[in-house]
């Protein structure tokens, strides 16, 4: 049998591996259709992990206090001050699936919940107040609804709790994405842009005061 330079080419393409889809995560972003369900959830800046996959699919998730802005996240964890309820964690999907669920998680206590996005009271339809339009489906939950309660979240307590949102039958596959909300003592939002600009400014002109100060020396 003779072997040609095509037959060998088409057996390396066919011992390859599949081509595999690669997606990118960036913090503190927007939603490429925004934030529009439900009244006043389309906060500014959005403060969003967003994750865009090669087909132009994305995923995104916050962290937040009720009908508040969502603070900047450091990376995927967003800090929250002990007694910080109700809190709230929104999500959207941007494109077509054919399933998808949230998992919470407390870390502290390795206690989770998990649902379908779509009918997360398991009646057998949507009984929750999805809203889609843009080619996107987004959606919100408190930490404090009834359904959620297995996770046990007490916000006097420090503790961190995970929300992961699963889609499958993106173009790309099936893709995950994850955010942290941190409780302790000492958190605190991270300051926004100006708030740091403020603060380096105020530091400079501390060291220039300090400068100007003439300090006498006197020797006994």
């Amino acid at each position: 049998m003779r072997i040609t330079k095509m037959m060998l080419a088409d057996a390396a393409v066919a011992l390859a591996p599949a081509a595999e889809f690669a997606s990118t995560t960036v913090y503190n972003s927007a939603p490429a259709d925004g934030w529009f369900f439900g009244s006043g959830n389309n906060y500014s800046p959005s403060n969003t992990a967003v994750l865009t996959t090669d087909s132009n699919e994305q995923l995104y998730l916050r962290w937040h206090k009720t009908f508040q802005v969502a603070p900047a996240s450091v990376g995927k964890v967003y800090s929250f001050a002990l007694g910080t309820t109700p809190l709230s964690f929104d999500w959207g999907i941007d494109g077509e699936f054919s399933s998808a669920s949230l998992t919470i998680l407390n870390l502290g206590t390795n206690a989770s919940v998990s649902y379908n996005v779509l009918d997360p009271l398991g009646f057998g339809f949507p009984a929750n107040d999805n809203a889609t339009g843009l080619g996107s489906t987004q959606n919100s939950a408190r930490l404090t609804f009834g359904f959620l309660g297995g996770v046990g979240f007490n916000p006097a307590v420090d503790d961190t709790y995970r929300v992961t949102l699963n889609v499958n039958g993106l173009r790309s596959g099936a893709e995950s994405l994850s955010v942290d909300a941190k409780f302790g003592a000492g958190a605190a939002a991270v300051p926004e842009p100006a708030t740091w600009a403020m603060m380096v400014g105020g530091f400079g002109l501390i060291g220039a005061a300090m400068r100007r100060r003439r300090v006498a020396v006197r020797f006994a």
